[in-house]
């Protein structure tokens, strides 16, 4: 399972703050639940994920950066 850095964490953030996106705005562009969106932007802990929320969470940074 991919791995999403504290890195990609912080960048995620960033995105979600320059966008003024809510929780339920960023799940619903990543193709996640609340809750899975509020996992992924918690802490900076490295954290495993399936490759489908792993490729969406990289292509949303990409998008936006």
């Amino acid at each position: 399972m991919p791995l999403l850095t504290p890195e990609m964490k912080k960048a995620l953030r960033r995105v979600q703050a320059d966008k003024l996106m809510t929780k339920k705005d960023l799940a619903k562009v990543l193709g996640v639940t609340e809750k899975t969106a509020q996992s992924l932007t918690r802490d900076n802990e490295p954290q495993e994920m399936k490759n489908k929320v792993f490729n969406a969470v990289v292509s949303v940074i990409a998008e936006n950066y």
